[in-house]
Protein backbone atom coordinates (compact mmCIF):
# COMPACT_ATOMS: atom_id res chain seq x y z
CA UNK A 1 0.00 0.00 0.00
CA UNK A 2 1.25 3.95 -0.94
CA UNK A 3 -0.22 6.61 1.66
CA UNK A 4 -1.17 9.39 -0.55
CA UNK A 5 -2.00 13.42 -0.07
CA UNK A 6 -3.32 15.99 -1.31
CA UNK A 7 -2.01 19.32 0.72
CA UNK A 8 -1.61 21.81 -1.88
CA UNK A 9 -4.59 23.87 0.04
CA UNK A 10 -3.02 24.03 3.28
CA UNK A 11 -0.55 26.75 3.90
CA UNK A 12 1.35 28.04 6.95
CA UNK A 13 0.07 31.15 8.93
CA UNK A 14 1.91 34.34 10.92
CA UNK A 15 1.48 33.59 14.96
CA UNK A 16 1.26 36.33 17.33
CA UNK A 17 4.11 36.38 20.08
CA UNK A 18 3.21 33.84 23.38
CA UNK A 19 -0.01 33.12 21.53
CA UNK A 20 -0.82 29.15 21.22
CA UNK A 21 -0.70 27.22 18.08
CA UNK A 22 -4.24 26.22 16.53
CA UNK A 23 -4.95 22.80 17.67
CA UNK A 24 -8.74 22.62 16.19
CA UNK A 25 -7.97 19.58 13.87
CA UNK A 26 -8.77 21.66 10.70
CA UNK A 27 -5.12 21.79 9.90
CA UNK A 28 -4.46 17.73 10.26
CA UNK A 29 -2.96 15.96 7.25
CA UNK A 30 -5.49 13.37 5.58
CA UNK A 31 -3.84 10.48 4.15
CA UNK A 32 -5.69 8.16 1.83
CA UNK A 33 -4.27 4.73 0.01
CA UNK A 34 -3.34 2.99 -2.80
CA UNK A 35 -3.11 -0.66 -3.57
CA UNK A 36 -0.17 -1.76 -5.91
CA UNK A 37 -0.80 -5.22 -6.50
CA UNK A 38 1.87 -7.75 -9.17
CA UNK A 39 0.43 -8.57 -12.16
CA UNK A 40 2.18 -10.83 -14.48
CA UNK A 41 2.77 -10.15 -18.27
CA UNK A 42 4.07 -12.76 -20.20
CA UNK A 43 5.49 -13.07 -23.75
CA UNK A 44 4.14 -16.20 -25.26
CA UNK A 45 6.00 -19.05 -25.68
CA UNK A 46 8.41 -19.28 -28.42
CA UNK A 47 9.86 -22.60 -29.75
CA UNK A 48 13.61 -22.92 -30.94
CA UNK A 49 14.90 -26.21 -33.27
CA UNK A 50 18.11 -26.87 -31.65
CA UNK A 51 19.56 -27.17 -34.99
CA UNK A 52 18.96 -23.40 -35.38
CA UNK A 53 20.06 -22.91 -31.36
CA UNK A 54 23.74 -25.23 -32.83
CA UNK A 55 23.85 -24.11 -36.65
CA UNK A 56 23.23 -20.02 -35.85
CA UNK A 57 26.34 -17.76 -35.76
CA UNK A 58 24.71 -15.73 -33.32
CA UNK A 59 23.60 -16.35 -30.02
CA UNK A 60 19.74 -16.90 -30.16
CA UNK A 61 18.95 -17.44 -27.00
CA UNK A 62 20.58 -13.65 -26.35
CA UNK A 63 19.12 -12.15 -29.23
CA UNK A 64 15.42 -13.66 -27.95
CA UNK A 65 15.95 -12.28 -24.68
CA UNK A 66 16.55 -8.88 -26.36
CA UNK A 67 13.25 -9.55 -28.16
CA UNK A 68 11.42 -10.93 -25.35
CA UNK A 69 12.69 -7.31 -23.29
CA UNK A 70 11.00 -5.33 -26.36
CA UNK A 71 7.69 -7.46 -26.05
CA UNK A 72 6.97 -6.76 -22.04
CA UNK A 73 8.15 -2.80 -22.25
CA UNK A 74 5.66 -3.07 -25.10
CA UNK A 75 2.51 -4.53 -23.19
CA UNK A 76 3.87 -2.52 -19.84
CA UNK A 77 3.80 0.52 -21.71
CA UNK A 78 0.30 0.18 -22.55
CA UNK A 79 -0.96 -1.22 -19.03
CA UNK A 80 0.42 1.85 -17.73
CA UNK A 81 -0.61 4.07 -20.14
CA UNK A 82 -4.20 3.08 -20.29
CA UNK A 83 -5.35 0.22 -18.41
CA UNK A 84 -8.59 0.04 -16.19
CA UNK A 85 -7.36 -0.75 -12.80
CA UNK A 86 -9.87 -3.66 -12.83
CA UNK A 87 -7.57 -6.69 -12.58
CA UNK A 88 -4.61 -4.91 -14.49
CA UNK A 89 -2.76 -1.17 -13.89
CA UNK A 90 -4.59 1.74 -13.76
CA UNK A 91 -3.04 3.33 -16.06
CA UNK A 92 -2.11 6.97 -16.35
CA UNK A 93 -4.31 8.36 -18.73
CA UNK A 94 -6.99 6.21 -16.89
CA UNK A 95 -6.51 7.68 -13.69
CA UNK A 96 -5.96 11.17 -14.38
CA UNK A 97 -8.26 13.76 -14.14
CA UNK A 98 -10.12 15.88 -16.68
CA UNK A 99 -9.00 19.36 -17.19
CA UNK A 100 -10.48 20.42 -20.19
CA UNK A 101 -13.01 19.05 -22.95
CA UNK A 102 -12.38 20.46 -26.16
CA UNK A 103 -15.11 21.71 -28.28
CA UNK A 104 -14.58 19.91 -31.36
CA UNK A 105 -14.35 15.78 -31.19
CA UNK A 106 -11.49 15.85 -34.09
CA UNK A 107 -9.26 19.29 -33.41
CA UNK A 108 -7.95 20.84 -30.55
CA UNK A 109 -7.09 24.36 -30.15
CA UNK A 110 -4.43 26.50 -29.05
CA UNK A 111 -6.67 28.12 -26.36
CA UNK A 112 -7.51 24.88 -24.82
CA UNK A 113 -4.34 23.94 -24.03
CA UNK A 114 -3.85 27.04 -22.14
CA UNK A 115 -6.58 25.35 -20.41
CA UNK A 116 -5.35 22.30 -19.51
CA UNK A 117 -2.20 23.84 -18.06
CA UNK A 118 -4.15 25.65 -16.39
CA UNK A 119 -6.00 22.99 -14.76
CA UNK A 120 -2.87 21.28 -12.94
CA UNK A 121 -2.16 22.96 -9.60
CA UNK A 122 0.88 25.72 -9.65
CA UNK A 123 2.62 23.33 -7.15
CA UNK A 124 2.49 20.40 -9.69
CA UNK A 125 3.01 23.04 -12.52
CA UNK A 126 6.52 23.83 -10.69
CA UNK A 127 7.77 20.39 -10.41
CA UNK A 128 10.65 19.18 -12.57
CA UNK A 129 8.62 16.41 -13.56
CA UNK A 130 5.83 18.88 -15.30
CA UNK A 131 5.64 17.79 -18.57
CA UNK A 132 2.83 17.07 -21.94
CA UNK A 133 2.08 13.19 -23.30
CA UNK A 134 1.09 12.32 -26.26
CA UNK A 135 1.21 10.53 -29.34
CA UNK A 136 3.34 11.31 -32.56
CA UNK A 137 -0.06 12.46 -34.49
CA UNK A 138 -1.37 14.59 -31.47
CA UNK A 139 2.24 16.71 -31.74
CA UNK A 140 2.02 17.02 -35.66
CA UNK A 141 -1.36 18.53 -34.76
CA UNK A 142 -0.27 20.93 -31.40
CA UNK A 143 3.04 21.55 -33.81
CA UNK A 144 0.55 23.70 -36.19
CA UNK A 145 -1.26 25.82 -33.57
CA UNK A 146 -0.21 29.59 -33.43
CA UNK A 147 -1.01 32.21 -30.50
CA UNK A 148 -2.83 35.55 -30.94
CA UNK A 149 0.32 37.04 -32.63
CA UNK A 150 1.15 34.29 -34.82
CA UNK A 151 4.09 32.09 -33.00
CA UNK A 152 3.75 28.60 -32.73
CA UNK A 153 3.14 27.21 -29.44
CA UNK A 154 5.80 24.44 -30.39
CA UNK A 155 9.26 25.78 -29.44
CA UNK A 156 12.47 24.17 -30.89
CA UNK A 157 15.20 23.16 -27.93
CA UNK A 158 18.76 24.41 -28.03
CA UNK A 159 20.19 20.94 -28.97
CA UNK A 160 23.79 21.52 -27.62
CA UNK A 161 22.32 22.64 -24.04
CA UNK A 162 20.98 19.38 -23.58
CA UNK A 163 17.69 21.64 -23.89
CA UNK A 164 14.56 20.09 -24.82
CA UNK A 165 11.82 21.13 -27.75
CA UNK A 166 8.69 22.54 -25.65
CA UNK A 167 5.09 23.43 -25.82
CA UNK A 168 4.11 26.52 -23.38
CA UNK A 169 7.41 26.29 -21.98
CA UNK A 170 7.13 22.90 -20.89
CA UNK A 171 8.78 19.38 -22.70
CA UNK A 172 6.69 16.65 -23.54
CA UNK A 173 6.70 12.70 -24.40
CA UNK A 174 5.48 10.82 -27.03
CA UNK A 175 3.64 8.04 -26.01
CA UNK A 176 2.09 5.54 -28.72
CA UNK A 177 0.21 4.05 -26.59
CA UNK A 178 -1.89 7.15 -26.59
CA UNK A 179 -4.83 7.75 -28.28
CA UNK A 180 -5.07 10.20 -31.42
CA UNK A 181 -7.48 12.98 -31.75
CA UNK A 182 -10.70 11.39 -32.06
CA UNK A 183 -14.13 11.72 -30.77
CA UNK A 184 -14.59 11.20 -26.48
CA UNK A 185 -10.84 10.39 -27.09
CA UNK A 186 -8.09 11.51 -24.32
CA UNK A 187 -5.50 12.84 -26.38
CA UNK A 188 -3.19 14.95 -24.58
CA UNK A 189 -1.85 14.71 -20.89
CA UNK A 190 -0.52 17.39 -18.40
CA UNK A 191 1.12 17.56 -15.33
CA UNK A 192 3.34 15.87 -12.78
CA UNK A 193 4.36 12.49 -13.66
CA UNK A 194 6.47 12.17 -10.32
CA UNK A 195 3.02 10.90 -8.91
CA UNK A 196 2.72 7.99 -11.34
CA UNK A 197 4.57 5.03 -9.44
CA UNK A 198 5.50 2.19 -10.40
CA UNK A 199 5.75 -1.27 -8.20
CA UNK A 200 8.52 -3.72 -10.31
CA UNK A 201 9.25 -7.01 -8.68
CA UNK A 202 12.57 -7.91 -9.67
CA UNK A 203 14.05 -7.46 -13.66
CA UNK A 204 11.76 -9.74 -16.28
CA UNK A 205 12.86 -13.24 -16.05
CA UNK A 206 13.65 -15.53 -19.37
CA UNK A 207 12.35 -19.22 -18.01
CA UNK A 208 14.07 -21.92 -20.92
CA UNK A 209 12.04 -25.51 -20.89
CA UNK A 210 14.39 -28.30 -22.40
CA UNK A 211 12.15 -31.40 -21.67
CA UNK A 212 9.00 -29.94 -22.86
CA UNK A 213 9.63 -29.87 -26.88
CA UNK A 214 12.70 -32.54 -26.70
CA UNK A 215 10.91 -35.29 -28.74
CA UNK A 216 10.71 -32.31 -31.44
CA UNK A 217 14.18 -31.21 -31.03
CA UNK A 218 12.75 -27.87 -29.48
CA UNK A 219 13.68 -26.07 -26.62
CA UNK A 220 11.25 -23.45 -25.46
CA UNK A 221 11.35 -20.20 -23.95
CA UNK A 222 8.87 -17.82 -22.17
CA UNK A 223 9.50 -14.85 -20.18
CA UNK A 224 7.46 -12.70 -17.86
CA UNK A 225 7.80 -10.14 -15.80
CA UNK A 226 5.11 -8.74 -12.53
CA UNK A 227 4.24 -5.08 -12.14
CA UNK A 228 1.46 -2.45 -11.23
CA UNK A 229 1.46 1.47 -11.43
CA UNK A 230 -0.99 4.12 -9.88
CA UNK A 231 -1.59 7.71 -10.18
CA UNK A 232 -1.42 8.86 -6.44
CA UNK A 233 -3.08 12.01 -6.96
CA UNK A 234 -5.64 12.31 -10.25
CA UNK A 235 -5.26 16.25 -9.64
CA UNK A 236 -1.50 15.77 -10.21
CA UNK A 237 -2.26 15.44 -13.69
CA UNK A 238 -4.87 15.97 -16.03
CA UNK A 239 -6.42 15.01 -19.46
CA UNK A 240 -7.36 16.75 -22.28
CA UNK A 241 -10.46 15.09 -23.60
CA UNK A 242 -12.02 15.44 -26.91
CA UNK A 243 -15.75 16.42 -27.22
CA UNK A 244 -18.15 13.67 -27.89
CA UNK A 245 -19.98 15.41 -31.25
Amino acid sequence: KWPTIDDTANTGRIKAENASVDDDGTDDAVFSEKQLEAYVYDTGMVRVPMELLQDSAFDMQALLTDLFAERLGRAANAALTTGTGTAQPHGVVTAAGVGKTTASGTAIAADELIDLLHSVDPAYRASPSARWMFNDSTLAAIRKLKDGQGNYLWQLGDIRAGEPATILGHPYSINQAMASIGVNNRTVLFGDFSRYVVRKVRSFEVLTLRERYAENFQIGMVAFKRFDGELLNSNAVKALVQAAV
